[in-house]
Parts: C-alpha cells; structure tokens; sequence
C-alpha cells in the first residue's frame, strides 16, 4: 500500500457515536474504525459505563460490538435499562453485543488474534475491552515483572492495533490510573501512550463526571479538550 493508497482508505473509516455528545466533540465525531481510544480513570469514574454506552450504541445503528470483559463488570440489565431510558428496543440491541469474559493476558491476547476465525465475533466493528490492563498486571505482578508485562502489554496492544486497521475496527480501551511522583498515572504507562491514538481522562467533579483529553495519547494531566458527559 502506498502512502496515497493509506490516506484514502482512513478516509473511509466510519465513525460511531459514543452516546455522549460532550465525548464525540473531544474525539472529533466518536469512535472510529482503525483507532484505539484510552478512557482512564480512577475506580467510579464512569469508565465500564460509557463502554457499555459504547456498545449500545453501536449494537443500535446495527453493528455487532464485542464487549471484553476482565472484571467481571458486564452488566446486560444496565444496558437493558440504557436502551429503555433512550425509548430504543432492548432485545434487538442486546443480540448484537457479544461479552467474552475472559481471566488472563493469554486469554486475551487470544481472543483478538483469533477473532476473525469465529462466526459470533467476525464481524464485530467495535471491540470493548473492560479494563485493558487488569490481566497483565495478575498475570505479571510486582515491580521484578515489570519488562514481561509491558513486553506482553504491548504485543496485545501491537495485535489490536493492526486488527483496528485491517478489519475496519474501533477500539475501546478502559485503564486505570495510579499514583505517580507529582501526578496520576495510567497503568501500561509509554506502552499504552505510544499505541493508542487518542486518551480521555475520566474525573467525578461532585455529581458530574468530566472528560479530558490528554495530549498525544499521553498520561499527563495537561488540560486539552474539557466538558461535561451527558
């Protein structure tokens, strides 16, 4: 493919709306095919939330979302009662969102690699992965595990990125954050920063939750983009 040949095909990358008009302003539309987007936040900031909005709202214009689950965290009442709040029909919706739950890094890593080869997964146009990290960190614990789990970290993230690309797929990544020297940071770190295209930190601001986007995909609190999440 020539250079030509790439920007014409990413111009023809469809765009899915998050479900929130304050997160598609910030990600110029919403989700988009051959794209990996970070939600990271602190534990009860709306991230498993949005993803199942996320995958709502997908299901809703009639695509198949495949939801990852390695927290336990999928709820299908929730998105029922989603649908239902928006006046939509839940049990159409709720055929189209396929959830794996799946417990290790291998597993994960798995099921991207393996996702065209199975007919419930195939056709999937958004891939949800609910947290990104949590099965890395199990799997590699401690700071002596440290250049493994950022070794597997970034071939899952080097798997998913070229799975975006090739097969016409967004991605939505949710991560964590932990505490650094001066600042919060996300969990991965470089490795997650270098391979996703765009970052939203996630903040409650007493009962609203606030959306930034941090600059160059990067951990850094710098205040980019900044609006309520309806």
């Amino acid at each position: 493919m020539t250079g030509d040949e790439a920007i014409e095909r990413t111009r023809t990358f469809k765009i899915f709306s998050s479900g929130s008009a304050a997160i598609d302003r910030l990600l110029g539309g919403g989700y988009r095919e051959g794209h990996l987007v970070e939600l990271l936040g602190s534990s009860n900031s709306g991230k498993t939330q949005l993803a199942m909005q996320a995958a709502l709202c997908v299901s809703r214009a009639g695509k198949l979302a495949l939801f990852v689950d390695s927290e336990g965290s999928f709820r299908p009442e929730r998105i029922e009662e989603m649908a239902v709040d928006r006046g939509w029909d839940p049990s159409g919706i709720l055929k189209r969102i396929v959830c794996v739950r799946t417990d290790s890094y291998a597993e994960q890593i798995e099921i991207v690699e393996g996702m065209n080869m199975r007919a419930h997964t195939a056709t999937a146009s958004l891939v949800v992965v609910d947290t990104l990290t949590r099965n890395f960190t199990v799997g590699f614990p401690g700071r002596s595990n440290l250049a493994e789990r950022q070794g597997a970290l970034g071939r899952y993230l080097s798997v998913a990125s070229r799975d975006a690309y090739i097969n016409n797929r967004a991605y939505l990544l949710t991560n964590r954050v932990t505490f650094g020297p001066t600042h919060d940071i996300a969990i991965g770190g470089k490795t997650v920063e270098q391979m996703v295209h765009e970052s939203l930190l996630l903040e409650r601001d007493g009962s609203s939750l606030k959306a930034t986007r941090l600059p160059d995909g990067g951990s850094a609190m710098a205040r980019v983009g900044k609006a309520g999440v309806e």
